[in-house]
């Protein structure tokens, strides 16, 4: 089993890191938003019109134009992000839409779910823009030296944790 990100959601995010960065209502054009995150610009339009729609981005039409983040960086998160593209976040559907599964009052893993949820939530919910900017310049001067297994240990370390918990 895999929980993993969709390719819109991380190319939302690449781009709105790349917002991040600019002053509050510095325009970009999308073609440098393009270049600078590697989004495809068929993906970019379709993913500008989730993120306007939720309230993150704006556009402005023209030679002087682009996208701007919306509002401050401060107030934009992971989870509005990944939401604004694929609606809540659910890690089993009875989280969701509780009752639908005539077992969700009796089934233990109902508990489980909902923890796992809301742990992913909240870390997204942490996920501060304006600080996730800060890393990125930082990452960017200081790239990581990780190797592959270190990660892989890394992460197996911290699911372990996380299923201690439960």
């Amino acid at each position: 089993m895999l929980f993993e990100i969709t390719r819109r959601a991380d190319y939302a995010t690449r781009m709105m890191l790349e917002l991040g960065e600019r002053a509050e209502g510095e325009w970009m054009l999308a073609e440098r938003i393009v270049r600078n995150t590697s989004v495809p610009k068929a993906f970019l339009h379709k993913i500008t019109a989730d993120l306007v729609k939720a309230g993150l981005a704006k556009t402005h039409p023209g030679p002087t134009g682009g996208l701007a983040l919306a509002r401050p960086a401060h107030m934009i998160n992971m989870l509005h992000i990944l939401e604004a593209i694929e609606g809540p976040i659910c890690v089993n559907i009875c989280q969701l839409r509780p009752r639908e599964c005539p077992r969700d009052l009796i089934c233990p893993a109902h508990t489980v779910w909902g923890r796992l949820q809301g742990m992913i939530i909240q870390q997204l919910q942490s996920a501060v823009l304006d600080q996730l900017v800060e890393e990125a310049k930082y990452l960017k001067k200081n790239p990581r030296k990780h190797d592959a297994q270190i990660n892989l240990k890394s992460s197996q370390r911290k699911i372990s944790q996380w299923i201690s918990k439960i």
